[in-house]
């Protein structure tokens, strides 16, 4: 008996309509918190850290040691560990996450720092253990901002940001079309 033929499992054409809606609703809920921060009306929003959790935490020992620091170093920059980064049609938001709880429904948005959106880029700098690095070139700011997202391939939200402020992000993952999935 092959996978999704059991009675009760979901086929595939089932599991990818699930991400597939998942997708367009997270993109929605993104942009939804920002707007709750942002003046202007919000045309892509992804989520980004300052902080290289998984790669410093991967180190035994010392990692758990070495978060702290690197969280304190982080806030150097002005913004918050996590961010939101959402673009309007004049500005660029970096808006401060703080999760109040485990659940996202928590979370509260914050207004951080914005630049003039026509002075703002961003190119990705490669890999930081399981994230991508993205160098987010501001006016302010001597050398760019280091920015961390999950894989922009499994992450079109931030995908979006990236490419709209002129960088390369990977398209991502063909999810197929709703009417020809089977």
């Amino acid at each position: 008996m092959a996978f999704g033929d059991a009675a009760g499992e979901q086929t595939q054409a089932e599991r990818l309509e699930i991400a597939r809606r998942y997708r367009e609703r997270r993109r929605e809920e993104l942009r939804a918190q920002a707007a709750g921060a942002v003046e202007d009306e919000v045309l892509a929003a992804g989520e980004f850290s300052t902080v290289p959790t998984e790669a410093i935490a991967s180190i035994p020992g010392l990692g758990m040691l070495l978060l702290p620091l690197a969280r304190r170093r982080s806030r150097r920059s002005g913004l918050s560990p996590k961010i939101l980064v959402a673009i309007a049609a004049d500005r660029v938001h970096a808006l401060a996450v703080d999760a109040a709880g485990l659940r996202r429904d928590e979370t509260t948005i914050e207004p951080g720092r914005s630049w003039p959106r026509e002075q703002v880029s961003a190119e990705r700098g490669g890999r930081a253990f399981m994230r991508d690095k993205v160098l987010l070139h501001v006016p302010d700011a001597p050398e760019p901002l280091t920015l961390y997202a999950p894989s922009l391939r499994t992450n079109p939200w931030s995908a979006e940001v990236v490419r709209m402020l002129g960088g390369e992000a990977p398209d991502p993952i063909d999810l197929g079309d709703s009417t020809t999935a089977d």
